[in-house]
């Protein structure tokens, strides 16, 4: 499953980052995002096209294509 799965205030583990652009992802790790942090689905904007999460205590917006590559668990 990956963050687009998630629903509202639903909380996750994030298991794998290895679909992404090598520099996309140093990106997201310099946001906080990495494999075993833990994501709080805050809310979908836009049609589902952007979606919004807290990772540890960061609001982080990211776009569908980009959240569709991200795997979490519950």
């Amino acid at each position: 499953m990956n963050i687009t799965d998630l629903n509202r205030e639903e909380i996750a583990k994030i298991v794998s980052l290895g679909n992404i652009d090598k520099l996309f992802t140093k990106r997201l790790m310099d946001l906080g995002i990495y494999e075993s942090a833990t994501v709080v689905m805050l809310n979908k904007l836009s049609s589902n096209r952007l979606y919004i999460i807290e990772v540890d205590d960061i609001e982080i917006c990211l776009r569908k294509e980009d959240a569709e590559l991200i795997e979490v668990r519950k």
